[in-house]
């Protein structure tokens, strides 16, 4: 077994995976190390959106992308904390990498009927032709490999993206065609970030790329300045010759770090099918040791609000879902807080964010955390709660009671501030229109949120006992990351780049997008600086 290799990768999320493809296919010998026993990482529970600009899979779009639409919408997106040069490297190169990827046979396609999220609203944004994913795949395509990658337990993975919203949404699966789902079950079908990781490991696979599963580093080795390797915890010795790739994703799992970091109240930080436990934020530790700097992005959008099911059956898995992309976008549902009043617009999680941030000097509190979802009878007799099919019984766990005022009683909010609140909402929902926090005006969305003919389609009466709630935790997205230049070179305290070392994926941070969020940016700058640092190793070795 070999000890030298020319690249080395940590991590098999996405940014892992394209580093390892792009280091083979163009000349290099690379190697993975994973140190889950199962590949993957966080990409397997992202719904696989890639967001790339200028792509060639909307050339027939009318009018066509251009760049200055999308360097406008970036710095939009930026809210004044991007790195401009790195940035306008992942606008320029987003679209190359997106092709070498295809052409390595990643088969990716353009999906329809999905807005960029602030489309109507900033500048450049569009209403189709930037949000691609890959196709659907086989688990049998993969051969010896398919059990390498575990299903995620909580979201059907056996569609793809667009047929999702198509077919009404996550929390309308009750609605799918039941012979076609048991169809593609029966054949391993694998789509959004289950399908995207599929295909990376298909083309791995074929080209005879070592990938090694249950290897815990220890250290990264300095020469003289440069990062040559990483010490493994059994005492062995990886060399990289050219470069070593952190893409170890975020620290979602760790609980240190995600108060650190976040500093948000109850911010969710256990393992779950959202959040594997092996994303403890090793990479930012193995690079902060050697002197990268952890920069974090201030008020970063990439945080949702989730819920958690705890299992029913001794052994059995907790399910975890992000209320934010599911039942908050659908009608008969509102978010409030513990004084009873809603905040944001429930359907748009990037306006919730900013509100959850938020601290009252007087009251010395965050005055919206904790938060807690509320729906009727109404809701789940059309949609779908905890993953679950229309109409199934509400976990035991979940709060319910006949009056509002009683279920505030138990969840612990003021009860005649939710009954004057639902009230309100309930006479916006006849007027069609909510003056408070204009919920449904944004056309940005993953989830059903069919309403009432001839209404704002996500707003609905919540009048239908039993009544419903459940608090809600913040979760989701690093805000930190190591700081990476436009060719993917970890930065050092005294801002000069380390030689040998490069980060991409969650590990580095976002200062290619800045403040903002847009889905399917991760996933596409992931895969284009991991891209860019390949080209970078071999273009220093010439």
């Amino acid at each position: 077994m070999s000890a030298t290799w020319d690249v080395v990768i940590l991590g098999s999320g996405v940014a892992g995976l394209a580093a390892a493809l792009a280091a083979q296919e163009l000349g290099q010998r690379p190697l993975l190390l994973e140190k889950a026993s199962t590949l993957g990482g966080g990409t397997l529970s992202s719904y696989g959106l890639v967001w790339v600009g200028q792509n060639h899979l909307a050339k027939d779009d009318m009018p066509p992308d251009t760049r200055d639409e999308v360097v406008a919408y970036m710095r939009w997106l930026g809210g004044g904390s991007l790195d401009e040069a790195r940035m306008t490297a992942f606008v320029d190169c987003a679209p190359q990498a997106l092709r070498f990827f295809e052409r390595c046979g990643v088969r990716f396609r353009l999906i329809r009927g999905l807005t960029d999220h602030y489309y109507g609203t900033a500048p450049g944004a569009r209403a189709t032709g930037r949000s691609v994913e890959a196709e659907l795949i086989s688990g049998h395509d993969l051969g010896d490999w398919r059990e390498r990658v575990a299903a995620p337990e909580d979201t059907p993975c056996y569609v793809t993206a667009e047929e999702q919203v198509a077919w009404g949404g996550i929390n309308n699966v009750s609605c799918w065609d039941p012979d076609l789902v048991s169809e593609r079950r029966s054949r391993d079908m694998r789509g959004k970030g289950f399908g995207l990781v599929s295909h990376f490991l298909k083309a791995l696979r074929e080209r005879g790329v070592p990938v090694w599963c249950g290897q815990q580093v220890e250290r990264l080795v300095v020469e003289d300045g440069r990062v040559t390797g990483v010490a493994l915890s059994s005492g062995a010795t990886i060399t990289a010759r050219k470069g070593l790739v952190l893409a170890t994703g975020g620290y979602n799992a760790n609980p240190e770090l995600c108060w650190e970091f976040e500093q948000l109240p109850d911010f969710a930080q256990e393992a779950s099918a959202l959040m594997p436990a092996s994303l403890t934020g090793d990479g930012l530790v193995l690079g902060a040791e050697i002197g990268g700097v952890v920069h974090k992005v201030e008020n970063s959008l990439r945080v949702m609000l989730s819920y958690t099911i705890p299992a029913e059956t001794p052994g059995g898995a907790p399910t975890c879902v992000y209320a934010g992309i599911v039942e908050l976008c659908s009608p008969h549902t509102i978010l409030v807080n513990k004084r009873g009043l809603r905040f944001a617009d429930e359907t748009f999680f990037q306006g919730i964010v900013p509100e959850l941030r938020r601290f009252d000097p007087g009251r010395h509190e965050y005055p919206n955390l904790p938060a807690y979802l509320i729906f009727d009878s109404q809701y789940l007799r059309r949609f779908s709660f905890a993953n679950r099919p229309k109409g199934s019984a509400v976990p035991a766990t979940v709060a319910r009671a006949d009056t509002l005022e009683d279920l505030a009683h138990r969840l612990g909010i003021d009860a005649a501030q939710l009954v004057k609140t639902v009230s309100r909402f309930n006479g916006f929902v006849a007027a069609g229109e909510d003056a408070d926090f204009h919920r449904g005006e944004h056309r940005w969305r993953l989830a059903s949120s069919a309403g009432a003919p001839g209404n704002n389609s996500s707003l609905g009466t919540i009048t239908a006992p039993p009544f419903y709630g459940i608090e809600l935790r913040p979760a989701g997205g690093s805000s930190a990351g190591l700081l990476s230049d436009a060719h993917g070179r970890v930065i050092h305290q005294r801002r000069r780049p380390i030689p040998g070392l490069y980060a991409a994926g969650n590990v580095a941070a976002a200062t290619e997008q800045g403040i903002g969020y847009q889905a399917g940016m991760q996933l596409a700058a992931g895969m284009t600086f991991s891209y860019l640092a390949v080209r970078h190793m071999l273009d220093c070795g010439r």
